[in-house]
């Protein structure tokens, strides 16, 4: 598991001497408050949307919980009873019916800006992990948060469960790993370190060869066959432009083209003597989980061609 209070300890070490800055970092540019703006719009939009579907499943939840203990009881019922719980009870099934299908059609929606803004989590990691930005004290305040949101224990599961539903953990070839199994031997590398100061070899290899057989895999399920050479931006492109969800913007795709170039050249890539800091092995291995989970996310399982 990974180790927060460890990272954190290790920032502490770091920054916990220096003064904090007399004019601290924040958003000032106007371009970074429409960002702050637009992500705290989709976050109320979200919010809005979810306190609904709480609601609704609350209300769901009492039928079941009503229909759980009134089906012992039927046996019992006096039959000129029955007629009357029928045409009541018919009336429940069609609503919650109604619900569900609406449901259905609302799904992908929640998988597309599931897939939109996770892609968010890649692309901020790749920016500090790449020491573009200068780092803090202030800075490390705002960031422990966002590393423990990024590898959350809840993010491993769901791209599992997606490489279960895409058939990702059946090897590719015999004798190979499959992606998933090598998802999780990145993972569990972490987890239980066989080497401090190695993990290139151990794990961010095995998460490139990953992505890199779900890519090669996603290529040849492709409606239309386009030549993109061994162009690994071409690749997501092509794959991106035919298999994504229809409410999910292009420029997502744009964004994982971009991001799956970086990661295959150099953030999961490496010497394998390089040695890497703990912080910045986690920092790859979340970016590459982020990006693996808004592409499995976002496209449309139903135009693959199997």
């Amino acid at each position: 598991m990974i180790n927060i209070r460890k990272i954190r300890d290790y920032f502490q070490r770091i920054f916990g001497s220096r003064k904090k800055t007399e004019t601290p970092k924040i958003t000032t540019h106007p371009i970074q408050i429409e960002l702050s703006r637009t992500i705290a719009r989709a976050r109320d939009e979200a919010k809005g949307a979810h306190d609904i579907s709480q609601k609704v499943g609350e209300n769901l939840q009492s039928v079941i919980d009503e229909a759980n203990v009134t089906i012992p009881l039927v046996p019992y019922m006096d039959p000129e009873d029955v007629e009357g719980l029928i045409t009541i009870w018919s009336s429940a099934a069609d609503q919650a019916s109604n619900i569900k299908a609406g449901l259905e059609e609302i799904y992908p929606s929640t998988d597309s800006s599931s897939s939109t803004a996770s892609i968010s989590s890649a692309i901020i990691s790749g920016s500090y992990s790449s020491g573009r930005l200068f780092i803090d004290e202030d800075f490390t305040v705002a960031w422990i948060p966002f590393l423990e949101f990024a590898g959350r224990p809840s993010l491993r599961r769901e791209v599992t469960r997606l490489l279960k539903e895409y058939g990702f953990n059946v090897s590719q070839f015999p004798g190979e790993k499959s992606p998933l199994e090598q998802f999780e031997i990145a993972h569990d590398a972490f987890g239980n370190p066989v080497t401090v100061n190695n993990p290139v070899s151990t794990s961010l290899i095995p998460l490139r060869e990953c992505i890199q057989s779900i890519v090669d895999s996603l290529m040849s399920m492709r409606p239309i066959r386009e030549e993109t050479g061994h162009n690994q931006r071409k690749k997501i492109l092509s794959i991106g432009m035919q298999l994504k969800k229809g409410s999910l913007p292009e420029e997502v795709v744009l964004e994982w083209a971009d991001q799956w170039d970086d990661l295959s050249k150099s953030g999961l890539s490496g010497s394998k003597r390089k040695e890497i800091t703990r912080e910045d092995w986690l920092n790859r291995l979340n970016r590459g989980t982020s990006f693996l989970h808004s592409l499995l996310k976002g496209l449309d399982v139903d135009k693959l061609k199997r």
